[in-house]
């Protein structure tokens, strides 16, 4: 069996003439037996030789079998093992990883980032989940609770720990979305949304009803991505921010393209909005706003210019939350789907401002028109 125990208060070999061991320098200082010699193990040192010899044996064992864990590399807590070693090699994109750092900061480090990898059993488990119900709705729960389980496999395959206690805890039950039936509209509650937008937005209704198209997609649509010829709208990219504001262009939700057939009546509302809303070039970076730091980056984020569908009066591209509240809201609000729940008040120079503030769900935004659907 590979390694082998050494006694560090006695020499090795007894003295000739007395036929004993003699003490070494540290004899009475610090633990007497170490366990060496075990490949890609490193040395630990133990009071009695019963509990080297176990670990000897159980190491040995392991390390055979490709599943040996040192407990002292599980020792790391839960919030410097994410900062310091999980998170520097994610290379998740903005629009994945913002949202994401946000999730596991806000909600994940506050709670289990003061627990070692290997304290995270079935109790802290269950007191995590308790917790995170009483902070979030279910649906976010069940993304933090995706998060938590990827980092822990992380721990897993960096050999911090043997076995995800997600996994091996069946005790514990996982947070579960509650489901909620989809926005039931009506044609005239389409209708009068729509009517109450601005002219040069109401063609994003047709799109979200005729393409289920997403915010940010419908955002990034470009006049060249309709082929009239072959019948089809190729979505291509959307339009995100990153968390400090900075717009980009990127592929859709899930990387993927994809061709969506453009019915006859969707194609003339189409050629009557590029006719009336000419559109306008918007160049962004891909992928990254954040600066290149090298020649490949330079490649990945070379910036694109696509010729935008929709962009506000002044020919620049709509930013998200310009539009939720202030064209989006406040049409939902005309045609009877939200009320007012307060005002903001604000100063612009010498004049005093005000502007209604609306309470609105997430099922109420652009993203509700995928989902309707007309007999």
């Amino acid at each position: 069996m590979a390694g082998y125990i050494e006694d560090r208060w006695l020499k090795k070999r007894p003295d000739k003439r007395t036929g004993k061991r003699e003490r070494t320098a540290r004899y009475g200082q610090g633990k007497r037996y170490r366990v060496k010699g075990i490949p890609g193990v490193p040395d630990r040192a133990f009071d009695t030789s019963e509990d080297a010899k176990q670990w000897l044996a159980t190491a040995s064992t392991d390390t055979k079998r490709g599943e040996f864990v040192d407990p002292r590399d599980g020792a790391i807590s839960l919030a410097d093992y994410i900062v310091d070693h999980w998170w520097p090699s994610r290379t998740d994109e903005p629009s994945t990883a913002d949202p994401m750092r946000s999730r596991i900061w806000n909600h994940i480090i506050p709670i289990l980032g003061d627990f070692t990898l290997r304290e995270i059993d079935a109790s802290a488990l269950r007191s995590f989940v308790a917790e995170l119900l009483a902070r979030v709705e279910s649906s976010t729960a069940e993304v933090i609770w995706g998060h938590l389980s990827s980092i822990l496999n992380s721990a897993v395959d960096d050999k911090r720990l043997l076995r995800n206690p997600i996994k091996v805890h069946k005790s514990v039950k996982a947070p579960r979305r509650t489901e909620k039936k989809a926005k039931a509209w009506t044609r005239a509650v389409v209708d009068a949304v729509r009517l109450h937008l601005q002219g040069r937005y109401r063609f994003a209704v047709d799109l979200g009803l005729g393409l289920g198209l997403r915010q940010g997609e419908a955002f990034g649509l470009a006049e060249e991505d309709f082929d009239f010829e072959a019948g089809v709208v190729r979505i291509r990219r959307q339009l995100r921010w990153d968390i400090k504001g900075r717009p980009y262009f990127c592929l859709p939700k899930g990387g993927k393209t994809r061709e969506v057939p453009l019915s006859p009546n969707l194609a003339a509302r189409a050629r009557d909005h590029f006719r009336r809303f000419p559109s306008t070039p918007c160049t962004l970076p891909w992928r990254n706003p954040e600066p290149p730091t090298n020649a490949l980056e330079a490649r990945q984020r070379k910036p694109v210019t696509v010729q935008l569908v929709f962009t506000t009066s002044h020919g620049n591209r709509i930013y998200y939350r310009t539009w939720n509240d202030r064209i989006w809201k406040p049409a939902l609000a005309a045609a009877g789907v939200i009320t007012a729940v307060g005002e903001k008040v604000r100063r612009d120079g010498g004049r005093i401002r005000r502007t209604p503030v609306y309470a609105a769900q997430r099922e109420d935004m652009l993203h509700v028109l995928r989902h309707i659907v007309f007999a």
